[in-house]
């Protein structure tokens, strides 16, 4: 291995056992092997973090004084009101046809839960003149009183809505 060091500076260092030239006082160039160079980052300072008790005066060892507030949770009033409740009433016609009215009636009406019921509640109105279809606050039993006459454009089924 052949090095040239007269291209280097007097005091040139290389990193990781490079090689060191040093200029003697008659002006010719030694070159001697270094120990490696280690590079050393500082620790990093340690993050403390501080506590801070405070005495409230409530419990705990010592410290006695007056207990501390509590802070209290508002009491939630139950605001219920009373809704009316209406009726919606099938009313008989000797127009009706019981197959289309059944029809209608198990497609409005939630409670209506197959034809058998709905005939029940055809035959009722057919033999008494009105059937009680169900009971509900007054804007729904308006929505299924609507819903009824305009279902079907060929059968109007009437129906009609009192307060229980």
């Amino acid at each position: 291995m052949l090095i040239v060091a007269a291209a280097a500076p007097a005091d040139a260092l290389l990193i990781g056992g490079g090689l060191r030239t040093s200029p003697l006082p008659t002006g010719t160039l030694t070159l001697a092997r270094c120990a490696p160079v280690k590079a050393q980052l500082a620790p990093a300072p340690t993050k403390t973090r501080q506590k801070t008790y405070t005495n409230d005066g409530g419990g705990g060892k010592g410290g006695g004084g007056a207990p501390s507030a509590a802070i209290a949770k508002p009491k939630r009033k139950a605001h219920t009101e009373e809704v009316p409740l209406y009726k919606v009433i099938l009313l008989g016609d000797n127009e009706y046809e019981e197959g289309p009215v059944c029809s209608v009636l198990h497609s409005v009406i939630p409670e209506i839960e197959n034809l058998r019921q709905a005939t029940e509640k055809y035959d009722e109105a057919q033999n008494t003149g009105k059937a009680l279809l169900i009971v509900v606050n007054k804007e729904l039993g308006e929505a299924y009183v609507e819903q009824l006459a305009r279902f079907d454009p060929e059968m109007i089924v009437y129906a009609d809505l009192e307060e229980e």
